[in-house]
């Protein structure tokens, strides 16, 4: 009688055990969901492209080299956007994603006075050179190597290009360009 009266530990009893489980499965679960996004556990294979760095917005610029060192274009790796390397007259650098670039007005290409229209993935980069009354001189190199020389509308509120950095939405006027690459 003795031995009846020995009461079993509440863990050996079956309501303990599947309480233990349920714990241990709980703790992993929220385990693997703190870590999934950090990719700890296999999520994100590939993070995207850095879009800009605060030095580059703020227009750091390496004297060595006289560019941005946390911006220098590169070629885009297998699971990265392509991008846009857009720099403003006063050297800064931005890298916008080249799928929601487009000109205020005439949206996915630039379009000369000449009348001549050219689509954003037909270009390599452009420069942008002297200001005149309402208009402004560019050299367009097409991906083929063709140089392009024209001008487009400039002074005007749709005189500008905008797109999608990693941190938001980013403006810029053709009076205050240096020059665009089309980073694919």
């Amino acid at each position: 009688m003795a031995e009846a009266d020995k009461k079993q530990s509440f863990w050996t009893t079956l309501p303990g055990i599947l309480t233990g489980v349920a714990a241990l499965l709980t703790a992993v679960t929220g385990l693997l969901v703190i870590a999934y996004p950090h990719g700890f556990a296999g999520g994100k294979e590939n993070p995207p492209a850095a879009a800009g760095t605060a030095a580059g917005t703020m227009g750091a610029v390496s004297p060595a080299t006289g560019s941005s060192p946390a911006l220098t274009p590169s070629a885009p790796s297998h699971g990265q956007k392509a991008t846009v390397l857009v720099t403003g007259k006063d050297g800064t650098q931005t890298t916008v994603f080249l799928n929601g670039f487009k000109h205020w007005f005439t949206d996915d290409a630039l379009e000369l006075k000449s009348g001549q229209s050219i689509p954003f993935d037909k270009i390599r980069s452009i420069d942008f050179l002297t200001v005149h009354e309402f208009q402004r001189d560019v050299r367009v190199t097409l991906t083929d190597g063709r140089i392009l020389d024209g001008a487009i509308e400039c002074g005007l509120s749709e005189d500008g290009f905008k797109g999608e950095t990693d941190i938001g939405t980013f403006t810029i006027s053709v009076v205050n360009l240096k020059r665009i690459s089309f980073e694919r």
